[in-house]
């Protein structure tokens, strides 16, 4: 088989790879979306059916989760240096995207996005240990480990690879995950979600790039920032932006 070919075969199957983990990602999630039983659980459930079939699509090209970045070969030091700042840098960014947000819609459809994410999906929170320490459990299996391995890991190798032939592929492969990955957050945080937690994934995807492509980082960072944001509702403190 000659190069040519075989970096069209290449393609085909990153090509299968995206369909079958985004097909995953959509399409589940909006199954679930249709029985309000389960909205709350749409997003926790289509992100961990989404992670076990991109890990069936890196096992099918030989490849596993420590290719993609989850693999710690640096110094504890590091390690401590690029969580910290991935923490401060996504929580400043999204907190500024936030208000930049706020300001492009209403103050009444502000007041009701605000609402939604409270009272639907938060309801039960505020005072509650249980439900407090269930939520902490879902930021981090979900949000800090899922969503890292999924959106900066195989998201951006996937459409790096796709956009290979042309210039500043991990560019495009950085913005596109995170277009994806606001998205998937708005249909509970509405249009100031998705923004905050767009700009939020484009700077973890840069962090992801510039820390060599290391996962941990941002897996404790993100978790750190979901607990930091449970916690607030817990003692129900209004989160800043």
């Amino acid at each position: 088989m000659s190069n040519t070919e075989n970096k069209q075969t290449n393609k085909s199957n990153i090509a299968i790879d995206l369909i079958y983990t985004l097909g995953t990602l959509f399409g589940l999630k909006y199954i679930l979306l249709q029985y309000p039983v389960m909205w709350t659980f749409a997003g926790p459930i289509s992100v961990i059916a989404t992670l076990l079939v991109a890990t069936w699509r890196l096992k099918c090209s030989n490849q596993s989760w420590r290719s993609m970045g989850l693999v710690h070969s640096t110094s504890h030091l590091k390690l401590v240096l690029w969580t910290l700042a991935a923490l401060v840098i996504t929580i400043l960014l999204g907190n500024l995207a936030s208000q930049i947000a706020q300001g492009l819609i209403t103050a009444s459809e502000v007041s009701e996005q605000a609402s939604n994410f409270t009272q639907n999906r938060f309801a039960s929170l505020p005072g509650n240990i249980e439900v407090y320490i269930y939520w902490l459990v879902i930021s981090w299996i979900i949000g800090g480990f899922a969503e890292e391995l999924i959106f900066r890991g195989f998201l951006i190798s996937r459409f790096e690879n796709l956009f290979s032939n042309i210039p500043f592929a991990i560019g495009f492969a950085v913005i596109i995950q995170a277009i994806i990955f606001g998205q998937q957050h708005m249909y509970y945080q509405g249009t100031i979600g998705f923004i905050e937690t767009g700009i939020i994934a484009l700077a973890s995807g840069i962090i992801y790039y510039l820390s060599n492509r290391r996962l941990w980082p941002l897996i404790i960072s993100h978790g750190l920032a979901n607990t930091l944001g449970i916690t607030m509702i817990f003692l129900d403190t209004p989160a800043t932006g």
